[in-house]
């Protein structure tokens, strides 16, 4: 059964064209999870959404707990840098406590100075995943990549 099943994939044209190409030479993985549950998180704004919702909101603010995986996204109209602070407070602080640190893109609204200072408030340490490799910011950028297949 299992000859059968690697022969009807390597067959199938459907897997072929959209199966996983690795590209990269093997190397040693380094874990970037956290070490306990809401310790760290990373946020990313899904822009713009078409068609927007109902309400005419047309962008999404994720954040992602690294280590349960767990999603909190609102929708917005714009994400401003009060809508940003607002949302860290809101969404992460207030429900599940002051992580120890968030990671987020380099847009110019997740990085500004209201939000380093309410970083600087709740003694959250604020990074930037690099500039030059978003997606290593992996889980939130694979959670925004799931929903835009729906």
């Amino acid at each position: 059964m299992e000859r059968y099943s690697i022969w009807y994939v390597q067959k199938c044209h459907q897997c072929q064209v959209h199966g996983d190409f690795i590209r990269v030479s093997p190397n040693e993985l380094n874990v970037m999870g956290s070490p306990w549950i809401f310790t760290a998180s990373g946020m990313d704004v899904i822009a713009p959404i078409d068609p927007p919702a109902l309400n005419g909101d047309s962008f999404i603010l994720v954040a992602i707990n690294y280590f349960t995986k767990w999603v909190e996204a609102s929708t917005y109209k714009a994400v401003t840098k009060k809508v940003v602070v607002d949302f860290v407070r809101d969404n992460i602080v207030c429900r599940f406590g002051i992580p120890k640190s968030i990671i987020p893109n380099n847009a110019a609204n997740l990085n500004n100075d209201l939000m380093r200072e309410t970083c600087e408030r709740f003694k959250i340490v604020h990074r930037n995943s690099t500039v030059y490799l978003p997606q290593m910011n992996g889980a939130v950028e694979d959670e925004i990549r799931i929903s835009r297949r729906f």
